[in-house]
């Protein structure tokens, strides 16, 4: 095994760590509510007072319309969003987020900063900061690669590609 496979694996280890550390008060709330992190994700899009049509909330979440549909019932259901009639076009319909939508993602989110906190705090400020800037540089990294390998697939294809 290389290096990187190597250094690939490790990483992977170290995330399921993280993510099997014991959750949030808000984050079982998610889980009580059967919400995936696409649905915290949509939230995350619709923040704080946006009103998108689910066409374009699909396009953000790198969804087809069907499953952003089935996607936007649950957070119907659960009171966290709502649906409306465009004001100028009928056939369109707007999503936007509840007060108890912004509520939840805001808690959640906050859960998220402190946990990071916890975790940097095992590291120096300079180190937290070569930490960071190792992580950006990474994260360019394979955004870059992505738009490489999107560039090379015909636009439908491309789509059928991201979703597999």
């Amino acid at each position: 095994m290389d290096q990187l496979t190597a250094n690939a694996q490790r990483m992977l280890q170290l995330l399921a760590q993280m993510r099997d550390l014991r959750p949030g008060p808000a984050v079982e709330a998610l889980k009580r509510l059967n919400l995936s992190p696409s649905h915290m994700r949509a939230l995350q899009i619709l923040m704080p007072d946006r009103a998108l049509p689910l066409k374009e909330l699909a396009e953000q979440l790198h969804m087809t319309p069907p499953s952003v549909t089935a996607l936007t019932r649950r957070l119907v259901q659960t009171g966290l969003a709502q649906r409306r009639p465009h004001p100028e076009d009928s056939r369109i319909v707007l999503l936007s987020l509840t007060d108890a939508g912004r509520a939840l993602y805001e808690r959640v989110t906050q859960e998220h900063i402190q946990r990071v906190e916890r975790l940097l705090q095992g590291l120096s400020a300079a180190e937290q900061q070569q930490f960071l800037d190792l992580l950006e540089r990474a994260v360019q990294a394979l955004r870059s690669a992505d738009q490489a390998e999107d560039a090379a697939f015909p636009p439908a294809t491309s789509q059928a590609h991201k979703e597999a």
